[in-house]
């Protein structure tokens, strides 16, 4: 088997020996090394096949818990996916029938749909202003990208985006790795995992993930649960991995670990 830091697979054992858990990944950064375009990204094979095979054990749950909204996550994660894709930070979530029915996705109000316009011409009037900065848009959120940018030109780009939609009232700016995203939707990663946690009755929960947005995940894990950021940078995790190279390994001992 491959091997990982002692402290963490020994976290990871305890980890496995609980009946029934939640598996729940991040999408860029863990599953897919990150790129300049975000319509380039793909899980990495080893990564993908590892996660399929986990979803068959008996008490494993998986998840991908994304910031991308679920258009984007599917073109870019080929099948087979995990039943569960939460997509845009929560505000969308693909799920089986059986827990499709517990969740109610309420539409934008007409004040949350004038804001989003509001937000959303700011946005494209700031990329425009910059090269090769561009804009994103998903059902309740914009997102503006710099990381094609020259650095100087991101950094002026992001200062400006913030400085342009922090009066907003409303507005909830989520910033990660050369990505700004407005949204109008409140919600985030950790109440996405909490949510799952409760529907799926699991008694604890793993969660890996590279971004500022993903501290929102960590934040939220108990002392059963284990968070792994993959990647340099603070973080609230209590353990990491230096890259998602490293994620089919952790997986394949997670795996080893259930049989």
């Amino acid at each position: 088997m491959p091997e990982l830091a002692p402290a963490l697979h020994a976290a990871l054992a305890d980890f496995a020996a609980h009946e029934r858990v939640l598996v729940a990944l991040d999408f860029d950064g863990t599953m897919s090394p990150l790129v300049d375009r975000p319509q380039d990204a793909r899980p990495l094979p080893a990564s993908a096949a590892a996660f399929e095979q986990l979803a068959t054990s008996p008490g494993v749950y998986t998840a991908v818990v994304s910031g991308r909204n679920l258009q984007s996550l599917n073109q870019a994660y080929p099948e087979p996916r995990p039943e569960i894709c939460i997509g845009s930070h929560g505000a969308e979530r693909l799920l089986p029938e059986h827990l499709g029915a517990l969740w109610h996705d309420e539409p934008l109000s007409t004040k949350q749909l004038q804001l989003l316009k509001e937000l959303t011409g700011r946005l494209e009037q700031i990329a425009a202003a910059h090269a090769n900065v561009t804009v994103e848009h998903k059902p309740s959120a914009t997102v503006l990208h710099v990381r094609q940018a020259a650095p100087d030109t991101a950094l002026k780009a992001l200062a400006q985006a913030k400085s342009a939609l922090q009066q907003l009232d409303g507005v909830a700016l989520l910033e990660g790795k050369a990505v700004l995203e407005a949204t109008v939707h409140h919600g985030d990663k950790g109440q996405s995992l909490q949510w799952l946690r409760e529907v799926l009755d699991v008694q604890a929960v793993l969660f890996v993930g590279d971004d500022v947005t993903d501290e929102n995940g960590f934040k939220v894990l108990g002392s059963a649960d284990l968070g792994i950021k993959v990647g340099a940078g603070p973080t609230v995790a209590t353990y990491s991995i230096p890259s998602p190279a490293e994620l089919p390994d952790l997986l394949n001992i997670l795996i080893f670990m259930r049989h």
